[in-house]
């Protein structure tokens, strides 16, 4: 039975497993524990409860953040041990008054409230961890169920447009698959030919604009200041509230609304983990169930797929299983209701299955495992593999590395090995790879040094590291070495885009060829200097003495700045992140993920075939000896597209420009990078960093102005549609509601812009209609077509109008131009190179 307070001032010992106060029920009362201990629970779906937290002790008020709410308490509080309790009469009408008539009373009610959030945040971030994992889980299931049961999508097909689900796929899997499959092939994502276990972890919230976070979302200044107040001494608190004890309230009030939103957010994630739950073991229309029929085809002998890859990937099925069922027994003490009945079935059949494969399978280990690639036992693959030996000691031993630290780096990496998968995202492997990481690290720079000084002339394994990220052949598969120690890429022509692999860009830096890149923080090579020689006074880099700039430091500079930072980043899988390259990386063949500078070449000039404006700025052209001064004019500047040794699904758009002050910044290259492996569709990936790279280079050029409507601009253009589309009268109600879910989806406004750039080029230049009209009026003003798809869309009644007026506007201009460079002609009637080519960029 409920606690009583209706009594006034009463003071009462309450025995243990009593509910206090039941979730719901209003609140009247402050209560004040005096000793024992508490638990809070919250109601789930399905009639469950989940623990939130526990609290012990004395002078804490439980349940006070009702009365800075709704006016009922938002979960149920439970005696965990027999307690000793007073309570007081009020209600949410009463409460400022009370807590500003006695401080030291709204001290408490402040304290104990910044325990129960402390608490909370706790819980709510391992709420979010688990549905996250969940999401991701089943979403990655959902995609390989079509890769492993493709008859069941028939009207389905990698590289061609999917429509939406529709309203008649009731089933949940079936539903959940189509939509994400749609996503998937729209954002360029390619199904791995050889399905691995890892692949089931990765994190492809990018191909499948989803969010799957690890914690929540909590930027709030105004509670982090109150907090800090709260906690400061009793003694000066009661100074500072007593000029004004409405503060106390205030302050009280600002931390109930935090605790009763991080229960609200409670519960929102815990709708979320019963959809997770339901469709990865719920009843007949499970993922548990989809795979059981793909287990009984296994089986049997007829799947789809050869039983090298099935049957790993049925085993993590397996896996994820157990720990569902584990960890809804741990979240709600109870089993999961109305579960799949062919879940013991399921993990037995697997178990004998995987056994009885493995028997008649030598390699099937190594499948199982993770490695989706076969082994090669030819000669070549084998003398290779003999060549290639020791690699790892030979790599350390060349980079000189001291006694004490090759033995502390090699009990790592014999730990990292002896782990079934070491990609796992839990803690302890994560701190291993991030230890493992800073050392390869120092190996790498020491031995690209030594690369530099020596003409390149360095033992294979060495040089396949500084290419591709190998380290030790005992973690690669035959097929995979064969590749790295065979292929060649050679570019025939001169190119007239600017790619380097990264043992070639971080030579260029060290013969001072190019500027150096800025770090994370935006600082460059001189910018870092001033800042470790503060005391000397450095006005300009020419200043610097040989001791603090010369190649070597440069070199170290960028090598922490830029090219380890983007080692990491173009995995876009942070938390599975390792640098040395393993088999467990690569869900295709090594060979199909490779990215060769002619491949690179052709994919950016088929986006700049589109595209065509895509790297123009407009610069300031100056020729005294024909009296031109101060002309501007458009200039494309192709950045730098460095490709380092990565295996990932990112592509980097690092820096805009490379020179970010002075004269000639505006003229300088941006810098791309991207890893050597891409695993994931080159082209969709580019066209996200070129979107990057055009946000951000009109926000550099443009300065202060970059948001101005006043100055139309992409940037100033899109951020209005953006901030106002709720009021844009060329929006209908339906389309402002589809756009308020959208956008919820994305980080900033400029990934929201990257994902309609994705539609400009990849469907509204081919004529197909994905944007709305207001969004398709700023991209073919700002972000034109080439002549030649302009000609064959203009035709089109949704590009008419924008058209005669994009015409019309670059008509003048053109006109402008021709009248204003007449007296630049000169006796040939010919005109400058950058004028002629300005009226080019200009002519219709």
């Amino acid at each position: 039975m409920a606690l009583d307070t209706s009594v006034p001032n009463q003071k009462v010992t309450i025995k243990a497993g009593t509910v206090l106060f039941p979730e719901g029920s209003a609140a009247n009362s402050l209560n004040v524990l005096h000793s024992g201990a508490l638990r809070y629970l919250v109601d789930a779906p399905g009639s469950r409860k989940l623990e939130l937290f526990k609290i012990s002790g004395a002078n804490l008020t439980p349940g006070a953040s009702a009365l800075f709410g709704s006016g009922r308490y938002p979960f149920t509080i439970v005696a965990e041990q027999d307690c000793v309790l007073s309570t007081y009469v009020m209600s949410q009408s009463t409460v400022g008054r009370s807590l500003a008539a006695r401080s030291s009373l709204g001290i408490m009610v402040g304290r104990s409230l910044l325990r129960e959030i402390t608490e909370s945040f706790k819980r709510v971030n391992q709420l979010r961890k688990i549905a996250s994992d969940m999401g991701k889980t089943n979403d990655n299931l959902s995609l390989l169920y079509y890769q492993f049961n493709p008859s069941v999508f028939p009207d389905i097909k990698p590289g061609q447009p999917i429509a939406d689900p529709s309203s008649e796929i009731v089933d949940p899997v079936l539903r959940l698959a189509r939509e994400n499959l749609k996503h998937y092939f729209d954002n360029g994502g390619i199904l791995p030919e050889r399905p691995t276990a890892n692949y089931v972890e990765e994190d492809h919230s990018q191909l499948l604009v989803k969010y799957y976070p690890e914690e929540i979302e909590f930027q709030d200044g105004e509670f982090n200041f109150v907090r800090k107040v709260i906690l400061a001494d009793p003694n000066l608190l009661a100074q500072l509230f007593a000029p004004d004890p409405s503060m106390v309230s205030y302050v009280c009030d600002k931390l109930g609304r935090v605790q009763n939103n991080l229960t609200e957010n409670a519960k929102s994630i815990l709708e979320e983990l019963d959809e997770d739950f339901s469709l990865l073991l719920g009843g007949v229309e499970s993922l548990t169930e989809k795979y059981f029929l793909i287990l009984d085809m296994a089986a049997s002998g007829y799947a789809t797929a050869p039983p090298e890859f099935v049957v790993p990937i049925l085993q993590v099925v397996s896996q994820k299983i157990e720990r569902a069922l584990a960890g809804h027994q741990a979240l709600f003490g109870s089993a999961i209701v109305g579960p799949s009945p062919n879940i013991k079935p399921f993990i037995e059949k697997t178990a004998g299955l995987a056994k009885k494969f493995e028997a008649s399978n030598p390699t099937a280990k190594a499948a199982s495992n993770g490695s989706g690639v076969s082994v090669d036992g030819s000669a070549d693959a084998t003398a290779i593999r003999k060549e290639l030996a020791n690699s790892a000691s030979t790599i350390i031993q060349f980079s000189g590395m001291g006694g004490d630290a090759i033995k502390e780096f090699s009990a790592m990496m014999v730990k990292l090995k002896s782990l079934k998968n070491p990609l796992d995202s839990d803690n302890d492997t994560r701190k291993l790879r991030r230890s493992i990481t800073k050392t390869y690290f120092d190996i790498y720079a020491a031995c690209f040094q030594k690369y530099v000084s020596s003409g390149k002339n360095v033992p294979k394994p060495v040089d396949l590291m500084l290419k591709y990220g190998f380290f030790d052949e005992t973690m690669l598969d035959d097929s995979q070495l064969v590749f790295m120690s065979t292929f060649k890429d050679a570019i025939t022509s001169v190119s007239d885009i600017p790619i380097h692999y990264g043992t070639e860009w971080l030579e260029k830096i060290y013969k001072r060829e190019c500027p150096t890149s800025l770090d994370e923080l935006g600082q460059n090579f001189f910018d870092k200097v001033k800042m470790d020689n503060r005391n000397a006074v450095f006005k300009k880099e020419s200043d610097l003495p040989p001791d603090i700039d010369n190649p070597e430091a440069r070199l170290k500079f960028e090598f922490g700045a830029m090219y380890e930072a983007n080692v990491r980043l173009t995995t876009g899988s942070l938390a599975t992140y390792l640098p040395i390259l393993t088999k467990y990386h690569s869900q295709i063949p090594l060979g199909k993920a490779y990215v060769t500078k002619k491949m690179l070449t052709d994919t950016i000039h088929d986006i700049m075939a589109v595209d065509f404006s895509v790297f123009n700025r407009e610069v300031i052209y100056n020729n005294p000896e024909m009296g031109i001064n101060k002309e501007f004019v458009q200039r494309a500047i192709v950045p730098d597209f460095v490709i380092v040794p990565s295996i990932g699904s990112k592509i980097m758009m690092w820096q805009e420009l490379s020179i970010h002050r002075g004269s000639g910044s505006k003229e300088s290259r941006g810098r791309i990078v991207l890893p050597i492996f891409v695993q994931g569709d080159l082209k969709s990936l580019l066209i996200d960093a070129f979107a990057a790279f055009r946000w951000e280079l009109c926000k550099t050029i443009l300065g202060p102005e970059w948001n101005n409507v006043g100055n139309p601009s992409i940037t100033a253009d899109y951020m209005d549609y953006v901030q106002f589309y709720k009021k844009n009268k060329d929006l209908s109600i339906e389309i402002k509601e589809k756009l308020a879910a959208e956008f919820k989806r994305f980080r900033n406004e400029r990934d929201i812009f990257a994902n309609d750039y994705q539609l400009w080029i990849k469907y509204e230049a081919e004529g197909v209609q994905r944007l709305n009209r207001v969004v398709r009026g700023i991209f073919y003003r700002h972000i034109p077509f080439a002549r030649t798809i302009r000609e064959k869309v203009s035709k089109m009644p949704a590009f008419g109008e924008i058209n005669n007026r994009f015409v019309n506007i670059r008509t003048r201009k053109f006109t402008e131009l021709e009248n204003r460079y007449k007296k630049y002609i000169n006796a040939l009637g010919s005109l400058p190179d950058p004028l002629r080519e300005n009226m080019e960029f200009y002519r219709v």
